[in-house]
């Protein structure tokens, strides 16, 4: 027989060595042992939707410039500078405001912007400046850089995390675009639900036969982000038997979770908690 037949998760009740709401442990007041055959599924998912659009994680843009002016002695000379955004949720208004300021701080020109609220997208040209922001691809193998193949010349950055906003503005191809003054603007589509679907992962609960967009084989349940910052996210689902996941002949007493985006980046809930099921058949 089962020890338990549901088991009622809540992250206000993680141990006090768990690292956050979105990478904790959940003691259980009892050993448990999964006879063979046993199966599982995550049901009774309640989200907050507290991250921000613009957080730790996605907060830097990295933007090359030439000048290109025959009668300023810095023509064709090169500047990168990393532009960094404050943490914050954004509309498109705002977010183009935001960027404005801080590309004006970076360069000394204030660019000509525009957000068209109709198609999400974002024009932006700077001045007597060719200009284009790199890729995470560029960013993380430098030999790849365009513009004449000229390597990075600006702060240092750490290849590993890249603190990367390009999905932000949709900066998502291999290799960036070059653009300059108004015939040649930049437009890009704006992006500002920086997470789409919430991976929860398990590294002792089930037999790791999943697999996740990165090769994981610990995600137990994806949730899908369908409801607007402040508000909560819900998904209930019973699974069929050709859904649940195996845990036969596990012994289950101390649990562990984390919650991440698609590149297992970790969740910022700013203190906020997460509750879900797990059911066993």
């Amino acid at each position: 027989m089962l020890p338990v037949k549901k088991i009622y998760v809540d992250s206000k009740y993680k141990t006090a060595d768990s690292k956050s709401d979105a990478n904790f442990k959940f003691q259980l007041p009892q050993t448990c042992y999964m006879p063979d055959n046993t199966k599982f599924f995550i049901s009774d998912v309640a989200i907050p939707h507290t991250w921000y659009t613009i957080n730790d994680f996605n907060c830097k843009l990295y933007l090359r410039t030439i000048v290109v002016d025959s009668n300023n002695p810095l023509d064709g000379l090169r500047f990168d500078h990393i532009i960094t955004l404050n943490r914050g949720t954004y509309n498109g208004t705002t977010f183009k405001s935001e960027l404005q300021t801080k590309i004006q701080g970076a360069t000394g020109t204030l660019p000509t912007m525009n957000f068209d609220p109709t198609t999400n997208q974002l024009s932006l040209f700077i001045g007597l400046f060719q200009f284009q922001f790199l890729t995470d691809h560029e960013l993380q193998d430098p030999e790849t850089l365009t513009a004449g193949n000229f390597a990075w010349n600006g702060d240092a950055y750490d290849k590993s995390n890249l603190q990367s906003a390009n999905n932000i503005i949709s900066n998502t191809t291999d290799y960036s675009t070059a653009y300059e003054g108004a015939t040649h603007p930049m437009h890009k589509q704006l992006n500002l639900q920086p997470i789409r679907n919430v991976y929860i992962h398990s590294p002792n609960l089930g037999n790791f036969n999943t697999l996740g967009p990165r090769g994981e084989s610990t995600i137990i349940k994806k949730v899908p982000v369908n409801n607007n910052y402040s508000e909560m996210i819900f998904s209930d689902y019973n699974a069929g038997e050709m859904d649940a996941l195996d845990c036969s002949k596990q012994t289950l007493r101390q649990l562990e979770f984390r919650l991440t985006n698609v590149d297992g980046i970790e969740i910022p809930f700013n203190g906020n908690q997460v509750s879900f099921s797990i059911v066993f058949n």
